[in-house]
């Protein structure tokens, strides 16, 4: 006996369940499959019979949409003018749709596409996956993901429109970002915050400029840091920021303290520690706390400090240079900023290699400028106070490196790394479900 399976969509009444419209959409012989391809529906027939099902729907939603309607202006029936195709993009397929227009004698007239009814012509699905795959790949790689999901080439996907959606939804997270906060009740308030600032640099599309730098800062609370096993640990939550304008980092600092606030700071109960690289533009966000904050301790960062010195110990072979350079270390690991400079000066006394003397110059130089910044890491440590940003550190391979630094190619407008950065600290924050949900209701349209 040859079988087969025919699908059908049925259009019926929900009360008395008659049948109104019933059309076949895919039917089907059965047989074995001989090989795995064979087994089920292949990519681009899921995607044909998604169209299908999606067609059939559209067809009678669009008989709602063409409804009679009355004139919101003088309350007067409406005369048929004649449709209009629209487009609509759904998630996985493209449509159109055709819309009635309507006229009054008032002289008004009803909108004549799914964009004007309903604010855009593009499903927020289908908006969502842009702006999410457009922040984790270049755009002409989102577009081309989004096209193999799709298993045809739609111009709505092109990288061109992934760039302004993800600017358009940049710009609508970070303006409600930027609004101020409520007050942090005093029983809500976190005893203790701790801000990690750094910054990275991103190669510039300017012919004028070579790099520009990209502020981010990572705000939580200590009692937020989670043991994942016996030598690491993870931050469950954290509110995560970032900027690449210039603009006399007005837009970062606005950012910064909103996140303090959005973890629990209180100006007359909360104790922030700042931990920075030892950049001036990096003392300049974390200073900018001082007043909302009941006191701001700002630490010279350990792991960068660490990270220095190895790079300096790298370069050399020399086992005694490597010794005394651990010395230099170890005298700021407890604080003693001055043996640390003088042993710092007497090795580079007796050092020959120019390269290695310059690094020691520039180190030393480091060490001098952010002296009142250094303080004695190991009594920190043993206290379990926060004296490095070993955890927050990813946040910056996390929101710069992954997307924007490690492709070499890459260069970037100010403007168009400010809006990735939106929405990439939204996703590092995990707060993209609510920030996306908002950015929707200044989108679209409701239509009563």
């Amino acid at each position: 006996m040859q079988t087969g399976i025919r699908f059908i969509a049925e259009y019926y009444d929900i009360k008395s369940k008659k049948v109104i419209e019933s059309q076949i959409l895919r039917t089907d012989k059965i047989k074995r499959p001989t090989t795995l391809k064979e087994l089920g529906y292949l990519h681009s027939e899921q995607i044909q019979f998604l169209q299908a099902i999606q067609d059939f729907k559209l067809l009678h939603e669009t008989k709602l949409i063409n409804e009679e309607i009355i004139c919101p202006n003088c309350g007067c029936k409406t005369s048929p003018r004649g449709t209009r195709k629209s487009n609509f993009h759904a998630a996985l397929t493209d449509h159109k749709i055709s819309i009635q227009c309507r006229r009054c004698q008032c002289g008004w007239s009803s909108p004549d596409s799914i964009e004007s009814i309903y604010g855009s012509s593009m499903h927020p699905d289908l908006v969502e996956k842009q702006v999410v795959q457009g922040a984790e790949n270049s755009y002409r790689q989102a577009s081309r993901q989004l096209n193999a999901e799709s298993k045809n080439h739609r111009s709505i996907n092109n990288d061109d429109r992934i760039r302004r959606n993800i600017a358009d939804i940049a710009c609508l997270i970070e303006t409600e970002k930027l609004k101020p906060l409520k007050t942090t009740t005093e029983s809500d308030a976190a005893k203790s915050l701790v801000v990690v600032v750094d910054g990275g640099h991103l190669k510039s599309n300017d012919n004028d400029l070579r790099s520009f730098e990209a502020m981010i800062a990572t705000v939580y609370r200590p009692e937020n840091i989670r043991g994942i096993d016996t030598h690491h640990n993870e931050i469950i939550q954290k509110t995560s920021v970032a900027s690449a304008l210039s603009d006399h980092q007005k837009t970062i600092k606005r950012l910064v303290l909103n996140a303090c606030q959005k973890e629990g700071s209180h100006a007359a109960i909360t104790q922030l520690t700042c931990l920075t690289d030892g950049a001036t533009n990096c003392w300049s966000i974390a200073n900018s706390l001082k007043n909302h904050c009941k006191e701001l301790i700002n630490v010279l960062d350990w792991f960068h400090i660490t990270k220095r010195f190895t790079i300096i110990n790298n370069r050399s072979a020399d086992n005694h240079f490597k010794e005394a350079l651990e010395k230099v270390k170890w005298f700021l690991w407890h604080g003693n900023v001055a043996g640390s400079l003088e042993r710092l000066t007497q090795l580079k006394l007796n050092l020959n290699d120019e390269k290695l003397l310059s690094d020691l110059k520039e180190l030393h130089e480091y060490i001098k400028r952010n002296k009142k910044y250094i303080v004695n890491y190991q009594e920190r440590q043993a206290a379990h106070l926060p004296f490095t940003s070993t955890l927050a550190e990813s946040s910056v391979n996390a929101l710069i490196n992954a997307r924007q630094k490690d492709n070499k190619k890459m260069q970037w407008t100010r403007e168009g790394a400010h809006n990735i950065l939106q929405i990439r600290t939204s996703r590092f924050s995990k707060t993209w479900e609510q920030d996306w949900q908002t950015a929707q209701e200044k989108i679209y349209l409701k239509v009563a």
